[in-house]
């Protein structure tokens, strides 16, 4: 089942024409604690129905079909064909290397789906609901996010996937991201390079998120910049985030947050968490890799895929993601981050750290809202209630609340330093203390 807007991702739409084409009947979904589960199947009848409509070919681009072979770092993984005139991959060899192949995309008890490669490979563009999206795709001078995609050849700073044009040359150590400064990298004489002139390839090409962000290259270093939205609160709680985390986690659990700039124009900065030779995979596809039973919750089969995959530890980090998750209200940890991170050589498999943590501390309500004493918050993953999804942690002993003495003091100087959240002040500092104060009560009762 997908989420409403993992839904849009995959078709190209809005959440808003998501829901219309669940009303009228287009797709299948129900609903599940308030929130649409549309079926995965209707999905991708509707991608089908897409991709047979085609499109027109554009005018001086060459032969209308390009082979290709995706590949994982430097190894093979399958053969590709990409239609001009469709502007869609249309057709993939049953001959796939799948211990390399991305997690849930090609599952090991089923055949070789060409549906299932494209709704990944859409999934690697920037979202329709990415702030200033219209902004951005005119001045790269395309359509849609999925032609930034393409003249990537899929390069991201999130995995080690890309397309290799047949008899292109192009070898991944002159192309990728992590080992290359990104204006660097050339891929003029790829085919979907822009005429006369080479492909702009950069990793902000290939970033999730609706948050407007971009990368950039610092020697050895790579940097993820991020802005807000509305108030510009959000790469403050990335802050808090890392204070708290910084308290009562070990370092290897969670990414680590910077503040760069000021005031609403202040953005959150962090170094991407992979080396070279790591891919992240998002829980979203780990429970699409195996374990189908319909008996299982979502965290049971999460559970489940990940032990199957080989992974340790796997109840220890949801119970630490989902307990600081609940102290500071995070409302978006969706299915896409959180997740694994994968070896690509070695194949074997670790909990992701704990990152993206900027939309909570209820900058999603209004400052009426937070006066009326609102302390609650509707969790995303695993439960819509926070309450039923903190009954799915095994394990406190880990937790020390005598960590985070002075932690709300901490969270409200950090807040602070953006003068558009002034008024807002006094109340997030009931709204965390209480929070607070009830996981201290519930670690004690454990």
């Amino acid at each position: 089942m997908l989420t409403t807007k993992e839904a849009a991702e995959l078709l190209g739409i809005t959440p808003r024409r998501v829901q219309e084409l669940i009303k009228n009947g287009a797709l299948t979904a129900r609903k599940a604690s308030g929130v649409w589960l549309i079926d995965k199947d209707s999905v991708d009848t509707r991608l089908r129905s897409a991709t047979k409509r085609g499109g027109r070919p554009r005018r001086g681009h060459g032969k209308s079909e390009i082979a290709f072979t995706l590949m994982n770092r430097t190894h093979e993984v399958a053969q590709l064909v990409y239609s001009r005139s469709r502007k869609d991959f249309t057709h993939i060899g049953a001959d796939v290397d799948r211990a390399h192949a991305p997690i849930g995309v090609f599952t090991p008890s089923k055949p070789v789906s060409l549906d299932s490669f494209r709704i990944w490979w859409r999934g690697r563009g920037i979202p329709l609901a990415r702030i200033g999206l219209a902004s951005l795709l005119a001045e790269a001078a395309v359509d849609v996010p999925d032609e930034l995609v393409q003249r990537n050849l899929g390069l991201s700073l999130s995995d080690q996937y890309w397309i290799r044009p047949q008899g292109s040359g192009l070898a991944w150590k002159d192309i990728n991201f992590f080992n290359n400064a990104f204006d660097d990298v050339s891929l003029s004489i790829a085919p979907f390079a822009p005429e006369g002139k080479a492909a702009a390839a950069k990793p902000d090409n290939t970033s999730d998120g609706n948050l407007q962000k971009y990368w950039t290259c610092e020697g050895d270093r790579r940097i993820l910049h991020k802005a807000g939205a509305h108030l510009n609160q959000e790469p403050y709680n990335e802050l808090v985030a890392t204070a708290l985390h910084r308290r009562i986690l070990n370092a290897c659990d969670y990414v680590p947050y910077s503040l760069e700039g000021a005031g609403t124009s202040a953005l959150s900065t962090c170094d991407v968490f992979l080396t070279d030779e790591e891919e992240y995979v998002p829980a979203f596809y780990v429970n699409q890799h195996a374990n189908a039973d319909d008996r299982l919750t979502d965290y049971e089969r999460y559970v489940a895929n990940c032990e199957e995959l080989g992974v340790t530890g796997v109840k220890d980090a949801l119970d630490r993601m989902i307990v600081c998750d609940d102290i500071i209200a995070n409302y978006d940890r969706h299915w896409r981050n959180f997740g694994l991170v994968r070896n690509v050589n070695t194949l074997t498999c670790r909990p992701a750290p704990i990152f993206d943590s900027g939309s909570s501390l209820w900058c999603n309500i209004s400052l009426e809202e937070l006066r009326a004493g609102e302390h609650s918050f509707t969790s995303a993953q695993f439960h819509s209630s926070p309450a039923k999804q903190m009954l799915l942690v095994e394990d406190m002993s880990w937790f020390d609340g005598d960590k985070l003495e002075g932690f709300v003091d901490e969270a409200l100087e950090i807040l602070s330093r953006n003068d558009a959240l002034t008024a807002r002040l006094p109340y997030l500092k009931e709204a965390l203390t209480w929070r607070l104060r009830r996981m201290i009560d519930i670690a004690e009762w454990s």
